[in-house]
């Protein structure tokens, strides 16, 4: 049997990275004194996984961890037993359960949702406008442990579709970002590519980021949840 929770990051953890994320988790899942499996050999760990990474300093609202059971036990109070052993800025907010054969969540993992708020106020519609209508973006990512020192990647492979939303105070970016097998790219990046190719000044880095969702596809293509609809709710 296999738990999945949705869980979140919310704003006042948005700088611990990936990495003492995970190892909270992990904590808490002692902790709660759920009956997790654990791999075998010298050094056996916990079996539990996060569907996708998520960079520093974003917040997310919709994070999925998947933990295998060595026994069943009932979802709902799993998932109590995890929040009530979470540190503040973790909460559950779903969770569900699969067989232990069952595709990883990791694997399933399509795209997220993001929401980016700038303080920021220059009318950019004509470069959002370029941006939405362009069949290729090249971008040039600092990536120091290469041959060549960066990555060239084309941001609307990733990003096809871009919505914005200004005031006299504020500028609002929504968009939906692919996730591969091979990886993904980072809102900073979007931001980044703008600014070089339309010649913006977007501050990236007071960029306000959130992950709003993370879906998988169906058959046909259409996005769906990561968790099932009879999903329990905390």
């Amino acid at each position: 049997m296999k738990l999945r929770m949705q869980i979140t990051k919310d704003p006042e953890i948005r700088f611990i990275s990936h990495l003492e994320y995970v190892r909270t988790i992990g904590r808490a899942i002692r902790r709660a004194k759920l009956p997790a499996a654990y791999s075998e050999g010298f050094n056996p760990h916990l079996k539990f996984s996060l569907a996708s990474a998520l960079g520093v300093g974003v917040v997310s609202y919709t994070e999925f961890v998947e933990i295998e059971l060595a026994e069943p036990m009932e979802v709902e109070k799993a998932a109590q037993a995890l929040d009530n052993a979470l540190p503040r800025g973790i909460r559950v907010l779903a969770a569900d359960a699969v067989d232990t054969h069952h595709a990883a969540l990791m694997s399933q993992a399509a795209g997220a949702g993001y929401r980016v708020t700038l303080p920021f106020s220059d009318d950019i519609s004509k470069a959002v406008a370029e941006f939405n209508a362009c069949q290729e973006l090249l971008f040039k990512k600092a990536a120091p442990k290469t041959k060549a020192g960066y990555k060239e990647i084309d941001v609307k492979f990733y990003i096809p579709h871009l919505a914005v939303m200004q005031n006299e105070e504020k500028t609002i970016f929504t968009f939906d970002c692919k996730i591969t097998p091979t990886g993904s790219m980072k809102a900073v990046d979007l931001l980044n590519a703008l600014n070089e190719q339309y010649r913006l000044h977007l501050p990236v880095a007071m960029a306000d980021i959130e992950r709003l969702r993370l879906y998988r596809l169906g058959k046909k293509g259409q996005q769906l949840p990561m968790l099932n609809n009879d999903a329990v709710k905390l």
